[in-house]
């Protein structure tokens, strides 16, 4: 009989213990709007997710693949045109006469430029008329675009323009996730594409050095998200599973539209959010239908909204149901004893 009393303690314990919270202290939404009304912050991480753009602005002017120039002698035909810096910054002038303008001032160019027609003159190379006409940039797109290639870009032009002159991007990019990886001198960086596109933020932090190279990719919905490129990943009872791109300060709600809204038949009692923290993997359970129990969510959350219906007395027949099953092995396990 101890046993018996051994086993029906037990249960009772792992079965409260299944409604309760693995998070004890988590800060709640409606905590979040109060603090954020007076002027607070609520400490998410994804407070400190800044954009990988690197700041081009305060790079010195230099020449740079794309730019276009021109040329003139007076008694040479073959000098008068105009001649563009190639990918990789090298502008081919008649005579064999190559320059790497890469990294140099015009006046710098230039010179290199005399120097490389004056064992073709024993006086007057001074006459060599060279101008720049434009300061367009080569940049190459590769990857998931419908015409891949390498384009001329003006100064002015943004990512997505530059994009669209190879095309676009190959896929429907409101219901899937981009990014653009671009490479630009020494400096190596991720665009994640939809947030771009939704968001004047970067615009003009991008800003093109000649000889870029931009590659566009998907991103698998159901793969790992990371520090750089956040998600919060919504299953169960919702239209559309998957991960939706976090947004600060955005509510449950939010997440919810995203993925299509909820299915019919929702149980609003045993919803949860997991997250990964110090301690390992944590599990929040939160009712849908009280909102004072909905938690912030964080970057990398994984939400699950109970498709099953289950009202307060389901729930307590099939705890009743796990007890009697549990009460019959036990008894089982006695008479064998």
């Amino acid at each position: 009989m101890k046993y018996l009393l051994f086993l029906l303690s037990l249960t009772t314990v792992l079965l409260v213990g299944c409604s309760s919270n693995s998070v004890v202290d988590y800060p709640l939404y409606t905590q979040q709007v109060a603090k954020t009304m007076s002027g607070q912050e609520v400490n998410n991480p994804g407070n400190t997710i800044n954009s990988e753009v690197p700041d081009l602005s305060k790079i010195p002017q230099y020449m740079a693949p794309g730019h276009l120039f021109s040329m003139s002698h007076s008694s040479d035909s073959k000098l008068t045109g105009k001649f563009r810096a190639d990918f990789n910054g090298v502008l081919q002038l008649p005579y064999n006469v190559n320059v790497d303008v890469s990294n140099k001032t015009f006046a710098e160019v230039k010179e290199t430029v005399l120097n490389g027609y004056r064992k073709f003159f024993q006086k007057g190379v001074e006459s060599v008329n060279f101008t720049l006409t434009s300061k367009d940039f080569w940049v190459e797109v590769r990857g998931l675009v419908k015409k891949p290639g390498r384009y001329l870009v003006r100064p002015s032009e943004t990512l997505d323009l530059v994009i669209d002159a190879a095309g676009g991007v190959q896929g429907d990019i409101s219901v899937d996730y981009f990014t653009a990886s671009l490479k630009q001198s020494t400096y190596e960086y991720q665009v994640l594409l939809n947030r771009y596109f939704e968001s004047n933020e970067t615009v003009d932090k991008i800003r093109w050095l000649g000889g870029d190279s931009v590659f566009i990719t998907k991103l698998d919905s159901l793969s790992g998200a990371s520090k750089e490129i956040p998600f919060v990943t919504m299953i169960g009872g919702v239209t559309k599973a998957g991960k939706v791109l976090y947004q600060k300060d955005a509510s449950l709600y939010y997440y919810i539209e995203k993925s299509g809204g909820l299915v019919q038949g929702l149980g609003y009692e045993e919803c949860y959010v997991f997250r990964n923290t110090k301690e390992g993997l944590k599990r929040i359970n939160f009712a849908f239908d009280r909102p004072e129990t909905i938690p912030v969510l964080f970057p990398n959350d994984t939400v699950y909204m109970n498709s099953k219906v289950q009202t307060a007395g389901d729930t307590w027949l099939q705890r009743l149901s796990q007890m009697a099953g549990i009460i019959s092995t036990a008894a089982l396990l006695i008479i064998a004893l």
